[in-house]
């Protein structure tokens, strides 16, 4: 009976109750980690494994949408070589097949998260694309391989990648290390290309 007494008297285990607002806290963290992108002005967060990249075009396969065509959101890839009509061909911008070729080796087989921001007009969602912790996206500007979109009009996605370019400008990387490098949409304008 002493024993039954001694135990009632004692207070809650607070390592336990510590342990419970852990958790809650942790829940909380991970749900508003979710919805980061949504109160940011996402309208949602995809994941899925890339099966296919075409410059900054991507198809990503998500095993709640299935096939889905993605658009990198905000960033303009050097234009690559390639035929525009039967005996034309264009050579493409320096950097263009650099370029290509990092997102295609970053990207491809691999699983990312999405968060979409949209449709363009061919109906492709209008993302920044996740891999772990890189922003694909940002990693493109910041490496002097894409320019900022001009017309990107989503803020918090646009301040981050003004930044990167005029740091990679800067720094004179990629095709910033060129002397006068032309913008794709100048480039495409001049040779009358639809963009990709």
């Amino acid at each position: 009976m002493l024993i039954d007494d001694v135990s009632e008297s004692r207070p809650p285990d607070r390592g336990l109750r510590r342990r419970s607002a852990r958790r809650a806290v942790a829940a909380l963290v991970a749900v508003a980690a979710l919805l980061a992108p949504v109160a940011a002005g996402a309208d949602a967060r995809l994941w899925g494994t890339v099966r296919a990249v075409t410059g900054r075009n991507l198809l990503v396969v998500s095993p709640d949408r299935g096939d889905v065509e993605v658009r990198l959101l905000g960033v303009e890839l050097p234009e690559p070589p390639r035929v525009v009509s039967v005996g034309r061909a264009i050579e493409g911008q320096p950097f263009g097949p650099q370029a290509a070729t990092y997102v295609r080796d970053l990207l491809m087989e691999r699983q990312v998260q999405l968060d979409t921001y949209g449709k363009d007009r061919t109906g492709r969602l209008l993302s920044v694309v996740w891999l772990g912790e890189i922003n694909v996206n940002l990693t493109l500007v910041k490496e002097g391989l894409a320019w900022l979109d001009p017309g990107l009009t989503v803020s918090n996605v646009r301040i981050p990648l003004e930044l990167a370019e005029r740091q990679a400008r800067v720094g004179k990387y990629g095709l910033w290390a060129l002397p006068d490098p032309e913008p794709p949409w100048e480039y495409r304008k001049r040779h009358k290309l639809a963009p990709s």
